[in-house]
Formats: structure tokens, C-alpha cells, sequence
């Protein structure tokens, strides 16, 4: 029953995670601005989610495998649109 409250959790933590970066990525497409944005953490910031996200699948943990891959989706959606804006 602990364990099971604990994945509860970890999915609700990687749940707002991912509206903190959804956030971030409603402001920059609304506004087009992206020169406050340092393109390099963000590139960091999917790396280190994709590879967390490969670890977590080989691990076979489904609340933590379902919490990562939204917000990988999240994250990627995000260095998308940065790097379109960026390159405009």
C-alpha cells in the first residue's frame, strides 16, 4: 500500500512538472519571444528527459514510464517550437 501511494505520487510530481514546461511553452508561442530563452538548458533539459525516460522503460515502472513520456512529449514540443522561433 506504501509503494502504491508513492506511485501515485511520482506520477502526480511528473504531472506538474509537465504543466510547469507547458506554462513556459503557452508563453513563448503566444508571444514569439524567445530571446530570454537559453537554448542550451532547454537542450539539457531533453536529453536528460529522454534519458531518464530509456531508463525508466527498461526499469518497467508504468506510473513513472507514463509520467516521463508526458512530459518528454512536453519537452520536446517545447525545444520545437524555441528552435523554430529561434531560427525566424
Amino acid at each position: 500500500m506504501f509503494l502504491k501511494i508513492f506511485d501515485y505520487l511520482s506520477l502526480a510530481v511528473l504531472v506538474f512538472l509537465s504543466y510547469g514546461v507547458f506554462v513556459q511553452w503557452w508563453h513563448i508561442y503566444k508571444t514569439k519571444s524567445v530571446k530570454d530563452i537559453v537554448t542550451r538548458e532547454v537542450v539539457i533539459r531533453f536529453f536528460a528527459t529522454l534519458i531518464l525516460f530509456i531508463k525508466l522503460v527498461l526499469v518497467g515502472d508504468p506510473y513513472l514510464i507514463i509520467g516521463q513520456a508526458v512530459f518528454l512529449a512536453i519537452v520536446t514540443i517545447y525545444l520545437i517550437t524555441l528552435a523554430r522561433l529561434k531560427l525566424n
